[in-house]
């Protein structure tokens, strides 16, 4: 039986997105960070700033076609009732960040910066606009230059407290097989899932409730192959009636899918069934290179197979149920 747990590590290598592996995006930045303190009205209230998103979660996988993204927050030393319109905020932040070479956006919900390579986009990055209410909990900062003055507003949105939740979920090996879990779906998901409401939280939230590590009961490595069958098939045992919910496990403890049409749920769930078949016949694949061929369909050609001769090996005896902390 394969395990192809060398070729799930030499995988993730390849599509590993996060801070330490993209100087262009650390660049980026720290340059908008600086544009951003020096060129703030001195109307604005002080603020901070704190990564979000995919690279404060470790689970950035780069995008395929480009256009890799960065989540920044910043956090402003105010009340929603200093500002009833939050527009007035993320418009200091749009003023401040606006300069030849790059493009500025007020989205509904960020200021988005992109960046231009040969008249193409080449990456972006998303600053939401924060402040905090009197319970202290963070309120994002909603609409555009465009939304009628009735609609725009301050949402519940606890950003920091979900990175931390989501990165305290485990520890030591078993964090590691987390997040190349968590990769390895999302860029299955970017291939074969042919719409954008599958969101990369909802998947990564989803992995925070239902992924259980997985090691060899003999020799005590990582098994990434169990572990991913086994959280897929935990999302399909979640479903209920023709959806699958996902809540934030903070404010506002919204349905990370609840975007998703019920044909678009469908489709998820159908080619989930596909990935969830695919990887079990893999596991009871006696060769690896066989096992790697028919992964590869499913993680695309960045999946590694390897030569034939080279893998005609037996597997370890068992799989441990049971994680590991360090």
């Amino acid at each position: 039986m394969a395990n192809a747990q060398t070729q799930f590590e030499s995988f993730h290598s390849t599509i590993l997105l996060d801070y330490d592996t993209s100087q262009v995006l650390r660049d980026r930045r720290e340059t908008l960070l600086k544009d951003l303190k020096n060129n703030i009205s001195d109307d604005a209230p002080a603020y901070e700033h704190f990564t979000q998103g995919s690279y404060a979660l470790h689970t950035g996988v780069h995008p395929e076609g480009g256009n890799p993204d960065m989540d920044i927050g910043i956090l402003f030393d105010c009340s929603p009732d200093d500002y009833p319109d939050p527009l007035k905020l993320k418009k200091y932040v749009y003023d401040a960040l606006t300069r030849e070479g790059r493009t500025v956006n007020i989205k509904n919900p960020c200021v988005t910066v992109t960046y231009l390579k040969n008249g193409e986009a080449d990456h972006h990055i998303d600053l939401a606009v924060y402040c905090s209410n009197a319970a202290d909990q963070t309120q994002l900062a909603w609409g555009r230059t465009s939304t009628p003055s009735e609609d725009r507003s301050w949402k519940s949105s606890e950003a920091q407290k979900l990175t931390d939740a989501i990165i305290n979920r485990f520890s030591g090996d078993d964090r590691t097989q987390f997040r190349r879990c968590i990769r390895a779906l999302k860029r299955w998901r970017d291939l074969k899932v042919g719409h954008k409401n599958t969101p990369s939280i909802g998947l990564t939230v989803a992995a925070y409730n239902w992924f259980v590590p997985r090691y060899d009961a003999t020799d005590g490595k990582p098994r990434d192959l169990t572990a991913l069958t086994d959280f897929v098939n935990a999302m399909l045992n979640h479903w209920i009636g023709s959806r699958l919910y996902v809540h934030l496990p903070v404010a506002p403890h919204s349905d990370l899918f609840e975007g998703m049409t019920d044909a678009q749920m469908l489709d998820l769930k159908d080619r989930l069934e596909v990935l969830r078949d695919v990887l079990k016949d893999a596991a009871a694949q006696p060769d690896t290179h066989e096992a790697c061929k028919a992964l590869r369909k499913q993680f695309g050609d960045d999946f590694p197979v390897p030569e034939k001769t080279d893998t005609t090996k037996q597997a370890s005896a068992g799989v441990s149920t049971s994680g590991r902390s360090a």
